[in-house]
Parts: structure tokens; C-alpha cells; sequence
């Protein structure tokens, strides 16, 4: 449930789509300011510093290199004490859209930091994208828009609240003066060149997982000449933002057959087919506290809840039991999230549907994801609210240009777990049709999330991998998701 992207300059689509770069203003790099270093000791005794403060950078830019108002990005980076200054550096972007880069860094404990400086062989940066963490202006949207509880959930009844929240908070940063068409990723693979000048690398080693490999996709094909090598992990492509409902369900056959239980995907559409016929009303005891509240669950909130449950291992784990009990009648365990869901609903942040909505989908994703979801067990849940909110948010649509296959020489690796359903391992394929120098490993047991620089599995081959090494392996095996019985 998230995201959107924009981008209203007709040269820089055209220069996207082409994989050139528009003539944006390239003279002195942007200065870092605020910047506070403190030290880390690594457990043997090696010092670290981490060095944090922000870049400025315009609001929007155009071909003629223009600017608008400044913005501030928080950036971060890691480094060994001492070390000889690197003409490379790795660059992590964080997912989301919305999530927040510095966090990937600023909270590490020592041994987790220097395993992370030992991996990667340099220094480490990050950054809060625009509108995010403590990047400013922050398009965090914290209120909630509580969904009724009385009648069971459906697009129908939710729809008409979640783009009224929209349109208000739209309109709220308008006011501010916050221009949010120039929250697209073709503005932030700029953001992402800045952040490099500013801390004086040549180039940089791009890491995105999920949105951050459609960031770092998006990069590789506007600033081709201050990439190093890719790593992308649960890599979303550039017409990769919606979700196709028919590989949602080959993700879910996938998932019954590891979990040993090949009854899933039938048990999904028993209940999912009582719900539709007879919804359910249950008495739920408020997590947080408060007295018991009636809230009567339909088809639609069972898919929406699945569709989130698909992306974490410890959720994915209870989906077998769970519909078990479902089937059987028993619709108790799933009334606390049901609650949660509907009185504590958020938007987020207005960046995540900017970023999204400007990525979109091509018309022949789109139609393929309509003629899939009239049967799949989801319907269009994975997709939901994005879809039916562009009238609400300014338009920044970046073209079907923007949505076209990337094609670099640049060495990328792609890692893509076998059970995820946002991010399936389809994905990886097609992306690496443009990139010639990019080998595909699929990682069995892993769900969308999946812990990359910690798995002893993983680590060598990522080791190999920076080292220019050949990387052998087409698969990889993480510890099996533990479901319950």
C-alpha cells in the first residue's frame, strides 16, 4: 500500500527514455553542512567514523538547469578511521518508497558496522530520499483515516474515504509551497548524483532492495558514467510499480508447496467465497488497549491482509494454519489485525504516492493486470489503494519511455527469493534481458524481506561479486521459513 512518483519537463522524459543525461548545472559540487562525526570501535579494536548532515539540492531542475527552491537530503556515511580516500564508495537506497536510508547506518552496532565496512571493501553512504526521515520538507502523513467498522471492507467503501485524505493532504503541501511533482524518481536519481559529488566519489556501488533497485535502475540509465556495479535485491524494474495478480498467485502456490501444505491455495478461495457470500462479524478486544469493538470482516479484508503478509517471513509463516482454521469456521485470529487495519488505516507519506503514481504502468501492464484480477485469490489487492488514486494527486505521470527495458553493460547482480510476491523472481529476469553483464541468483526461502549482509549463505558470493570474481552460483539456499503447524 504505497507509493508515487512525477515529472512534468517533456525534455527530461525524453532524456530518461533515451538514457542520456539533460544538461543540468555540473559546476562546483553541493557543499554537505551540519556536518557531526562521531566514532565507533569495531570489536577489535579498529575505529570507525560515522559522519552525518545534509546536501542541498533544488526542488526541481530542468534541461536548462534552472533551479527551483532548495530542499535538504540527511545523508550519512561509514568509513574506517584513517582510510586512504576511495575513489568509490557504496551507496545504499532504501525501499519503500518512503523508508529512510540514514536509518540503514546511524543505527548498526559495532560488530554489525564493521562486518558491513569488511563486505563491502569502502565506504558506505546513504540518504534519506526527498520528503523523507529527516530530509526536509518531510511529506510524512502520521494521522490516521479510520475505516468503518460496521459493514465489511471493500474498495467501494474505502475508496471515496482514502482519496479524500489524499486531495486534503495534496492540497495541504501545496499551501506550504511544496511543489510534490518534482517527487519522481527521474528527480531523485539526480538526488542520488548530488549526494555522490558531495562526498567527492568518481563513482559509487549502487545497492537498492525493492524500490531502491527501481531507484538504482532508474540511475544506471540517467548517470551511467558514476556507476561502478549494481546490486539489486528484490529488484522492482521500471514497469515493475503495479503488480501483476497471476504471479501474486504462482508466489502463493510456491509458498503452499514449501510449506507443505498444497491445500492453501484452495482453502484461500473456500474463504475467501463465504466471506463474499456471508460476511463475518466479530468481537474483538482492542490490541492497544480499550474495551471489545464488533467489526464485520469481508472477502476484501482478508485480501488486503494477505497481500501485506506476503512481503514478511513471521506473518508468511502463519498463512497455512490460518486459513486452516478459516476454513474450518474459526475466524478468530485474524479479528486483532482486522481492527488494527481499519482505526489505525494511514497513508504514510505523500512521496510514496508521488513516486508511485509518476512509475505507473505501461498500458499492456495494466490491461494484463485487470484481465488477471477477476480470478486470481487476490483480485487487485496487491495494488491496492495506488491504482484508483491518481485523480488525487498532482499529475507527474514519466511516460512509457520512463517504463522501457534499462540496457547498460554496468555488472550487476540480482537477487530475488523464490517465495516473494511483490517482488517475484520474474522480475529479475526481465530486468536482466537489458543488461548484458547481470546474473540472476535466486535465493530459495526468501520472501520479499530477507536479511542480505548478515546470511552466511550470501556474503561470499556478494564478496565475489565486489571483487570482480566471477559469481558461480544461480542459486542459494537461506535457513526454510519456520510455518506454523
Amino acid at each position: 500500500m504505497r507509493r508515487a512518483f512525477r515529472f512534468l519537463c517533456t525534455v527530461l522524459a525524453l532524456a530518461a527514455a533515451s538514457g542520456t543525461s539533460p544538461a543540468v548545472a555540473q559546476n562546483a559540487a553541493p557543499a554537505i553542512h551540519q556536518l557531526t562525526t562521531r566514532m565507533l570501535a569495531a570489536p577489535d579494536g579498529r575505529q570507525m567514523e560515522i559522519t552525518i548532515g545534509f546536501v542541498r539540492v533544488p526542488e526541481q531542475r530542468d534541461a536548462a538547469g534552472s533551479e527551483t527552491r532548495q530542499i535538504e537530503l540527511a545523508t550519512i556515511r561509514l568509513r574506517w578511521t584513517g582510510a586512504a580516500a576511495a575513489s568509490a564508495a557504496n551507496m545504499l537506497l532504501a525501499g519503500g518508497p518512503g523508508d529512510s536510508g540514514t536509518r540503514l547506518l546511524s543505527g548498526l552496532p559495532a560488530p554489525q558496522a564493521a562486518s558491513l565496512l569488511d563486505l563491502m571493501g569502502g565506504d558506505v553512504i546513504a540518504f534519506d530520499q526527498r520528503g523523507t526521515g529527516r530530509s526536509q520538507p518531510s511529506l510524512a502523513l502520521p494521522d490516521t483515516v479510520p475505516l468503518p467498522l460496521e459493514t465489511p471492507g471493500s474498495p467501494a467503501a474505502w475508496l471515496p474515504l482514502i482519496d479524500r485524505a489524499a486531495r486534503l493532504a495534496a492540497a495541504r503541501f501545496a499551501a506550504e509551497g511544496v511543489r510534490l511533482a518534482s517527487y519522481t524518481t527521474v528527480e531523485s536519481t539526480d538526488d542520488v548524483e548530488a549526494v555522490r559529488r558531495a562526498f567527492g566519489y568518481a563513482r559509487v556501488n549502487l545497492w537498492g532492495r525493492s524500490y531502491g533497485s527501481h531507484l538504482a535502475l532508474a540511475t544506471v540509465r540517467r548517470h551511467p558514467g558514476s556507476i561502478a556495479r549494481v546490486i539489486l535485491v528484490s529488484p522492482e524494474g521500471p514497469d515493475h510499480t503495479l503488480k501483476l495478480p497471476a504471479q501474486t498467485d504462482a508466489a502463493i502456490a510456491r509458498i503452499a508447496a514449501r510449506a507443505g501444505a498444497p491445500e492453501l491455495p484452495a482453502n484461500m478461495r473456500k474463504v475467501f467465497e463465504r466471506l463474499r457470500r456471508a460476511p463475518v462479524t466479530l468481537s474483538v478486544a482492542d490490541p492497544l488497549g480499550g474495551a471489545a469493538r464488533e467489526v464485520t470482516v469481508g472477502e476484501f479484508d482478508l485480501q488486503l491482509l494477505t497481500a501485506q503478509a506476503l512481503g514478511d517471513p513471521r506473518l508468511l509463516a502463519t498463512l497455512p494454519i490460518a486459513f486452516r482454521e478459516m476454513a474450518a469456521g474459526k475466524f478468530e485470529r485474524i479479528g486483532p489485525a482486522v481492527l488494527m487495519m481499519r482505526t489505525r488505516y494511514r497513508l504514510g507519506s505523500a512521496m510514496k504516492y508521488m513516486m508511485d503514481l509518476a512509475s505507473y504502468a505501461s498500458p499492456a501492464r495494466l490491461g494484463r493486470i485487470r484481465e488477471q484480477a477477476g480470478s486470481a485469490l487476490l483480485g487487485n489487492a496487491m495494488n491496492f489503494p495506488l491504482m484508483d488514486l491518481r485523480g488525487a494527486w498532482p499529475a507527474a505521470d514519466l511516460g512509457n519511455g520512463y517504463r522501457a527495458t534499462v540496457r547498460s553493460d554496468v555488472p550487476t547482480l540480482i537477487l530475488a527469493g523464490d517465495l516473494d510476491a511483490r517482488t517475484p523472481v520474474e522480475n529479475a529476469r526481465e530486468i536482466a534481458a537489458g543488461l548484458p553483464r547481470a546474473q540472476v541468483v535466486v535465493v530459495e526461502n526468501a520472501a520479499h524481506e530477507f536479511d542480505l549482509f548478515g546470511n552466511s549463505a550470501l556474503r561470499p558470493l556478494l564478496q565475489d561479486f565486489l571483487a570482480d570474481r566471477p559469481v558461480r552460483v544461480k542459486q542459494v539456499a537461506l535457513p526454510p521459513i519456520p510455518f506454523q503447524r
